[in-house]
């Protein structure tokens, strides 16, 4: 009983693998499964005086190639979800990081319209640009290029510097060519998102005119303090 045990262990290691490769392992025991059945029917056929386990040998390759096929088919459904899936995920993920940075961008205006108005109501109801330098403005620095916004946003801010707190609310979050400067005596252009109209229609007696704007997401800030 030992000699034919042995003589059909290579058949019955082809079955076991590929009843395994049918109920859960798959290709990973598929493959064994196949190359053990092979070898083993191919003894059979050229030594049957030593092997025997033909039957087995072909069942266990048999159900090799099947498990193999069986997962291929499997894959070629799941990976098209799958991609899908991931896609859709991916995508969700890009929406909401661009949704927190168009919040973020709402809160950085509103500090913006807020620290305007608080300016004004030290300054007569005037926005830095239009008061003088001798009462703390910068009215004879300030230039509004043609399409009605300051040339030097960084200057405006920098003299409402006490009423923002930080020049960190300057950048907007989306906006990669920006970097906030460290304070605001070192504030620059480039440590600047949001552009500042200026003019002297531009004040609190006229609250529907824009203020500031994003030049990202296009949201404005208007005299009354309010973002659109």
């Amino acid at each position: 009983m030992n000699e034919n045990t042995k003589s059909r262990g290579m058949a019955i290691t082809s079955l076991v693998l590929g009843l395994l490769s049918m109920v859960c392992f798959g290709i990973l025991t598929g493959i064994p499964a196949i190359i053990c059945g092979h070898l083993a029917y191919s003894r059979t056929r050229k030594v049957p005086e030593r092997y025997n386990g033909a039957g087995m040998a072909i069942a266990g390759f048999v159900l090799g190639y099947a498990s193999i096929l069986t997962t291929s088919v499997i894959l070629a459904i799941l990976l098209p979800a799958l991609a899908q899936t991931k896609g859709k995920t991916l995508s969700g993920l890009v929406e909401a990081r661009e949704r927190a940075q168009s919040i973020s961008c709402i809160n950085n205006m509103k500090q913006i319209g807020l620290a305007f108005r608080v300016y004004a109501a030290d300054h007569g109801d005037r926005f830095p640009f239009n008061v003088p330098s001798q009462q703390g403005g910068i009215m004879e620095l300030s230039g509004t290029g043609a399409d009605g916004y300051d040339r030097d946003a960084a200057r405006v801010f920098q003299v409402l510097s006490n009423e923002l707190g930080s020049p960190k609310v300057l950048v907007c979050p989306a906006d990669s060519s920006k970097n906030s400067a460290p304070d605001f005596q070192h504030l620059l252009a480039a440590n600047v998102s949001y552009q500042v109209r200026s003019g002297t229609n531009v004040n609190e007696t006229n609250p529907s005119e824009v203020l500031a704007r994003c030049p990202v997401h296009g949201n404005e800030v208007l005299c009354d303090g309010s973002v659109h």
